[in-house]
């Protein structure tokens, strides 16, 4: 706790040599928000590191408690910070969560308007890649996993909603088998955008297309065949990605009645 705010009063300080220029609030608090991502970012600050009470860091920055809440709550909700009750109450460093990451970025992506051809260009990069280490480093429970997964899809083919939750569950498990964290956040934002495409244009055919490429995809993997694995899936999704946008450009197109 002392390093952590003996760190936060030097940065405060060296903050105050430059002239103070009148500011509301709201630009206060946001001072103090890019103050406390660059500490972050930087190593300064880590996981469960206390910042203070709202008094304390009001008096610490030279701000009203207004400022100071208006900061912690966007930190809050940003995940950065927790603000904890009672005897040890107080402003920590949050500890991460993939979950809320991948829920917040998917939300993101939906609002900035990605397009399909954007959508599977962020899934090829991502799972080419995690696919090649998969190869490398899945260990026998991601393989018992994605059996398992493999004979689920065999017995729900027939259910559109579930063999699409299932494709794209194999998807996530092979990224999952990467053991890297940063492919596996990232994968699972993408799997809320991806969804809804996958589930539109389902059919007997297409779900014996997948469940024999997911068979083979496996086969590589066990195999350790890096290679393998990352060019039968980069040349799946690069069918997947064609065909996805030319039917988005043909629901585009006017039908012959309007």
């Amino acid at each position: 706790m002392a390093r952590a705010t003996a760190k936060l009063a030097e940065r405060n300080k060296s903050a105050e040599v430059a002239p103070r220029q009148p500011a509301r609030d709201g630009t206060l608090s946001w001072r103090i928000i890019r103050q406390i991502r660059a500490m972050l970012f930087a190593g300064e600050l880590k996981t469960g590191e206390r910042l203070g009470g709202e008094i304390e860091l009001a008096r610490r920055y030279g701000v009203s408690r207004m400022a100071i809440r208006d900061a912690l709550r966007s930190l809050e909700a940003a995940g950065i910070v927790e603000i904890r009750v009672g005897a040890k109450g107080g402003t920590y460093i949050a500890g991460g969560n993939i979950e809320r990451f991948a829920d917040a970025l998917a939300i993101q992506l939906k609002l900035i308007g990605v397009n399909v051809a954007e959508i599977f260009d962020a899934q090829i990069a991502i799972e080419v890649t995690s696919t090649e280490l998969a190869a490398q480093r899945a260990d026998e429970n991601d393989l018992r996993a994605l059996h398992e997964i493999l004979d689920q899809q065999r017995e729900q083919r027939q259910s559109k909603q579930r063999f699409t939750d299932l494709s794209l569950r194999f998807h996530e498990t092979v990224v999952a088998a990467s053991h890297n964290r940063a492919l596996i956040a990232q994968f699972k934002a993408l799997r809320f955008v991806l969804e809804p495409l996958y589930a539109r244009w389902l059919n007997d055919d297409v779900a014996a297309r997948v469940i024999a490429s997911n068979a083979a995809l496996l086969a590589c993997i066990e195999a350790r065949d890096a290679e393998g694995a990352r060019s039968l899936m980069h040349r799946r999704l690069q069918i997947i990605r064609a065909r996805q946008i030319a039917a988005a450009d043909g629901e585009k197109m006017p039908s012959p009645a309007d």
